[in-house]
């Protein structure tokens, strides 16, 4: 026979919620809010994405490595043709 202090022992039937709080400071939380802004999201959101590793922001700036990235190969004049070719006229 189970007794009520046994019934009080066994796991609930739904697992018990688990509440975090994140706190970013310094140039992160700064990070974090010009972020926010642009993307329309609150910065605690983007914190807590941050803060579980699913946000990913680099440390230090892109840099020089843009140059190696090679994600587009154009023709060299494409800018100074770009404005004709977005108004419908004959870029080529």
């Amino acid at each position: 026979m189970i007794s009520a202090a046994d019934d009080a022992a066994l796991p609930p039937d739904e697992p018990q919620p688990i509440q975090a709080h994140v706190t970013v400071s310094g140039a992160m939380a700064g990070i974090l809010r010009d972020l926010a802004a642009l993307d329309g999201r609150s910065p605690e959101a983007l914190a807590i994405e941050w803060a579980a590793g699913k946000l990913v922001i680099p440390e230090g700036t892109v840099g020089d490595a843009v140059d190696d990235w090679g994600l587009f190969d154009g023709p060299p004049d494409l800018a100074s043709r770009v404005h004709e070719y977005l108004r419908g006229g004959s870029a080529a």
